[in-house]
């Protein structure tokens, strides 16, 4: 199997930028086969909907710059558009249990929040940071601007936030008792 389509599988599926660390362990070849192989992914995409972002050492996909007007409008849209089930969702996992990795959020709802992540960093309701324990994870948490919305000087002033915090500690020490078995 060609390791350029390897990337671009892994970098769909992980829906965020990711380091070229992460991507050599995960795929167990050394970083400069990984540099390589995303120039070769690089050249594959050209003229396509979508193409390959490198900033220092961290890589992602994003759409195509001469795209950005449909793409701009559609953002727009859905940024002035009300929260969906699975966005308040999602935001009431970040609140209750951040800062939490976007694995930690997909194993709480069952599926893929890449893009309702997406939606609310750029609503300005959650902010992502490098994992300060694994650099090679963003973690995420409420903005300030969601505070200010949300009437709250700190976390612990939302309903039951000691119980529900709780609650998805014991559910997420269950998930990483299950992995290291």
């Amino acid at each position: 199997m060609k390791l350029s389509s390897v990337l671009e599988s892994l970098l769909f599926v992980l829906g965020e930028s990711v380091t070229i660390a992460r991507l050599s362990h995960i795929t167990g070849k050394p970083e400069n086969e990984v540099k390589e192989a995303l120039g070769e992914l690089e050249n594959d995409l050209k003229g396509r909907g979508i193409c390959l972002l490198l900033k220092e050492d961290v890589v992602g996909l994003v759409s195509a710059p001469e795209n950005a007007g449909t793409v701009e409008k559609v953002i727009k849209e859905e940024i002035s558009s009300e929260l969906t089930k699975a966005s308040l969702e999602t935001l009431a996992i970040v609140v209750y249990k951040g800062p939490v990795s976007r694995m930690e959020i997909d194993y709480i709802r069952g599926v893929n929040s890449s893009f309702i992540l997406r939606n609310l960093m750029m609503r300005g309701l959650v902010e992502r940071n490098l994992n300060p324990q694994d650099a090679r994870i963003f973690i995420y948490r409420p903005s300030s601007d969601l505070y200010k919305m949300l009437g709250i000087t700190k976390i612990e002033d939302l309903p039951q936030w000691t119980e529900f915090k709780e609650r998805t500690e014991d559910f997420l020490s269950r998930f990483i008792n299950e992995d290291e078995q």
